[in-house]
């Protein structure tokens, strides 16, 4: 149960780099998501809240005006973010009393507790959810991708700003494929699009908010690549100045 694992248990950056560069040097498939406090919520419906309850928390009306890239009540997304932490290679959590995230306490990994006990979920390993807030500014992490000579697929609505710096010093990566994303409809073209160009990139990087979830897990599961759920990383690179 991981209401039981304390902070200190869950893998920490240099970990999951680890991992991303084994999965990366034996091409094997790999899948990196998080869940927060959108995703728990997501979650929640018809299970640990009632369908009542979750559309009246303040992230679902939010999202429910257009504002996250996903609208409920939609069970289907819910049971793909089940199957996707089920099958992930790393799932994300929060931390035991985070600070980073704002939301209410009850909202964050309390809540997750309950949402893996109801749908009786263990994944493979866990890692705190922020890691990739963590990477942004972890050189080992950019220095492995290129080392390996990652060819990387950014899916992100900021996918052109963050490849305008990805592509330049200090990162100088490789970045032929970039696809738009901002809303769950757009998640089986997209799937499509990635499934037709997976010859041409070794790792993606997924920063669309919830979708990020489906999207990691189901481009390892059907390509055999590697994917991480990037969050807010995306918009965070595309800010930085070019250098």
């Amino acid at each position: 149960m991981i209401a039981h694992i304390p902070n200190e248990d869950l893998l920490d950056k240099d970990g999951v780099v680890s991992r991303v560069r084994n999965a990366l040097a034996s091409n094997s498939p790999f899948s990196l998501v998080r869940i927060g406090d959108g995703e728990n919520f997501v979650l929640s419906q018809e299970s640990v809240y009632t369908m009542e309850q979750t559309l009246d928390t303040l992230w679902v009306k939010e999202a429910n005006k257009g504002r996250k890239g996903v609208k409920l009540p939609n069970i289907e997304l819910r049971d793909r973010i089940v199957t996707a932490i089920a099958e992930a290679s790393i799932v994300g959590v929060l931390a035991q009393n985070d600070k980073v995230i704002r939301a209410h306490p009850n909202h964050k990994r309390v809540l997750t507790n309950r949402i893996f006990d109801y749908f009786q979920l263990q994944p493979k390993e866990l890692c705190n959810a922020i890691v990739n807030r963590e990477l942004i500014y972890h050189k080992p992490f950019w220095e492995m991708l290129k080392e390996q000579g990652s060819r990387v697929l950014l899916i992100s609505r900021w996918s052109g700003s963050m490849r305008q710096r990805l592509i330049r010093p200090p990162y100088d990566l490789e970045v032929p494929l970039i696809l738009k994303f901002e809303r769950y409809e757009m998640m089986d073209e997209t799937l499509e699009s990635v499934e037709q160009n997976q010859d041409k990139f070794d790792i993606a990087l997924v920063s669309c908010g919830v979708n990020a979830v489906i999207l990691a897990h189901e481009i390892a599961k059907r390509t055999g690549k590697a994917a991480i759920d990037f969050g807010i990383g995306a918009q965070i690179i595309s800010s930085l100045p070019i250098k």
